[in-house]
Formats: C-alpha cells, structure tokens, sequence
C-alpha cells in the first residue's frame, strides 16, 4: 500500500490552490494577503462547514465560549495568518500542518484534514486525481518553465544554439534579428487590460483594436483587484476609518457599486475610486 506523506499533502494543497485563485474566489486568494484570508474565512464559516472543518478553524482560531465563532474569527489578529499568506505567494516553502489544514479548507482540497490524508492511500483519494499524479503534473510544469527561462536567457545572451539557430533563419529574412527573436519567440507585453477581477499583461499590437489598454504598471498588475464584500468583510485596518482597506466606485452602467482591494482608477470608468466609509457600508453592504 503506497501511503501518502506530508509532502504529499503540502504538494497536493498547492496544486489545488493554483486552480482555486481563479475560481469563485479568485478576489481573496489572487494576491492572499492576511487580511483577505480571514475575510475568506468568516466567508466560508457563514456558507456552513462539515465538522471536520469545525476542527480545523477550532484548532486554528483557538476559539472559546466568551461570543460566537463567527464573531471570535472576524475579531482575530489577521497578521496570524501571514505565515499561510506568505506560503501561499511562494515566499516560504514550509508551513506548520495546522496551517495547511485552513489552506485545505480555503481552497477545497480534499481529503482533510491532515490526519485523514495520512489515513489513506493514493488509490483512495476523493480528489478528481490522485496525488501522485497530481505532483506529477506540477513537476512537469516547473521543469518547462525552468526550461523556457534557460531558452530564454540564452538568446539573450546571444548563445543560441544550431538548433534554434535554424528554425529562427527563414523569419529573419522578413525581419531583423532584434525585433524578430524578441517579438516572435518573446512577446513583449508592456501593456495590460482588465479582464474580470484583475489586470493581465498583454501585447499592445494584439489587443489594441477589441480593449482598453493602459500601460504596463507591475504593482497595479500583480496586487489590483476587484473583491467581493459582504457584512464580515474587514473594511477598516485596526477599525481605524481612516485607514480603509476597500475603496469603491461605481459600475460602467453605474446600475451598482463596485469594491476594490486597494485605490487607483476604476479599471473600466476611469473614474477615482474613493476610500469606503461607514455610511457606504451601512448604506449599500449591510442593507
């Protein structure tokens, strides 16, 4: 019987997470910053859990019978999940189990907790793949991509070898060897659009007739976002108005509003966002 180890766990969760940041949940966990995760949680806590996941949030936010769960959760330090926040964004590679375990629960990995993956065996998991084939694919997908990166620092470089050097040849009789490695092998996406929820890099030539293009802002790219808010979300840092955590604006057909993780232009408005206040919240979120 070919049992199943933690790393298989950690691996198996991290797969699993690659698809659940474009899911339904893609406004927390795209850039999962602590914050948003316990506003994941209080979330998912309000959607209703089986008593396993009772175990695993009970064992995470040590929670007590002074108030409810629900409010112990949305009271809890959020800076405590910064060691799964920065798991999740690849700054560590290493994680405490009971850590894991909220992660499995964030992003519906199954089997959990821990200790009921350790029970079984890769011919037993419920998920859709087993494990190992799982890990499988996500070692396959890092040793292209290492690959792509040496290819492309060897044109660079301008070490290519005769192989490449061949098949680039005929495209270079229409173009001049910068341009055409560069833009036919590399496109350079200096530019982004907003596609949903979030920023994409893209080719300005490619999309210029069909969408709003802006120019490539890395910060904006990587951390902008459009959440999802509701009445347990943590619109306040420390419950300090003055330091909003959401800033809102109105939709294109300005029929709503809509909220975002951090201030800027409204992606499709252009309009200023503007920083959430107590009446907005009182007003349009808990009515």
């Amino acid at each position: 019987m070919n049992k199943n180890t933690s790393d298989d766990y950690k691996k198996g969760i991290k797969v699993k997470y690659e698809v659940a940041k474009t899911g339904e949940f893609s406004g927390f966990l795209l850039n999962p910053s602590p914050a948003e995760l316990k506003n994941l949680c209080l979330l998912l806590w309000d959607k209703g859990s089986n008593r396993l996941d009772h175990e695993i949030l009970d064992r995470f936010f040590e929670f007590d019978d002074k108030s409810t769960k629900q409010k112990q959760i949305e009271n809890f330090e959020a800076d405590k999940l910064r060691p799964i926040s920065n798991f999740l964004k690849g700054k560590t590679e290493t994680t405490r189990i009971v850590n894991l375990d909220v992660i499995a629960f964030l992003v519906d990995f199954n089997p959990r907790p821990y200790r009921k993956f350790m029970s079984g065996n890769k011919e037993e998991l419920t998920e859709d793949v087993a494990i190992n084939e799982i890990v499988k694919k996500e070692e396959r997908i890092v040793k292209e991509d290492i690959k792509k990166e040496l290819v492309f620092k060897e044109f660079n470089k301008k070490s290519v070898s005769k192989k490449i050097a061949f098949a680039v040849i005929p495209l270079l009789v229409f173009s001049s060897v910068s341009y055409g490695v560069k833009n036919i092998f590399f496109p350079n996406k200096n530019c982004m659009v907003w596609v949903e929820n979030h920023y994409e890099a893209v080719e300005y030539d490619k999309v210029k007739n069909t969408s709003k293009v802006i120019h490539l802002n890395q910060d904006v790219l990587d951390n902008f976002k459009k959440i999802t808010v509701c009445d347990t979300t943590t619109f306040f840092k420390n419950g300090d108005t003055d330091n909003p955590l959401v800033w809102y604006g109105k939709s294109q057909d300005k029929k709503q509003y809509e909220y975002f993780n951090q201030p800027g232009l409204h992606p499709e408005t252009e309009k200023t966002l503007k920083p959430i206040s107590k009446y907005i919240i009182n007003k349009y979120i808990f009515k």
